[in-house]
């Protein structure tokens, strides 16, 4: 017979129980063993397990927070109200490129000189020669305070096509003042172009 009160198994015939003295009764239920019927509620282990779920969710929700928060380049408020500033790299976006200086053209000898703010330039020279069946030509000579520094020359023969050339010449050195000295012989016209990179 088991008891209502502390559930101790008795005898059949006890109208006492052994173990806790309470008096036991006749019940329908009466000498049957209990089965929990979930009115008693949780047991003290799994409330003790729930909690413990609630609370590790909680301690990985707020690591997965702080981790992707660490992550962003941005602006962090600590907890005295200062502000923290997080600087990215330096990145250079600035690209030099060729600058036109100046152009000057022409139908014979000129001297000219021009300014550069990069630490190279290209003098470009174009001509085109006249049709008299002998040797055209045009030179230039660029020099600086110490002497000629480039020269490039352009050519025709006498059976040569009267079309149009262009010559490059490229030069490296410091800012400042430069010349060029433009020589020629027999050209109907003649164009050059300095340009300076930075």
């Amino acid at each position: 017979m088991i008891c209502q009160n502390c559930g101790h198994e008795n005898d059949m015939d006890a109208t006492f129980c052994d173990n806790c003295g309470a008096r036991l009764g006749r019940d329908p239920n009466f000498g049957r063993r209990r089965t929990p019927t979930g009115k008693e509620g949780m047991s003290q282990s799994t409330k003790i397990l729930i909690v413990a779920v609630v609370v590790l969710v909680g301690i990985l929700g707020v690591t997965a927070g702080l981790l992707l928060q660490s992550d962003k380049n941005t602006t962090v408020t600590s907890d005295n109200n200062q502000p923290s500033v997080s600087e990215s790299g330096e990145k250079v976006t600035y690209k030099a490129d060729w600058h036109k200086v100046t152009s000057f053209s022409g139908t014979g000898d000129e001297y000219r000189s021009f300014n550069i703010k990069g630490q190279q330039f290209k003098v470009v020279m174009s001509a085109t020669p006249m049709l008299n069946y002998n040797t055209n030509f045009m030179s230039i000579d660029v020099s600086d305070t110490s002497g000629i520094i480039g020269s490039g020359e352009i050519n025709w023969g006498p059976t040569d096509a009267l079309s149009n050339k262009e010559k490059t010449v490229k030069v490296t050195g410091p800012p400042g003042t430069y010349w060029v000295d433009v020589l020629t012989k027999d050209l109907e016209s003649w164009t050059v172009t300095v340009y300076d990179y930075y």
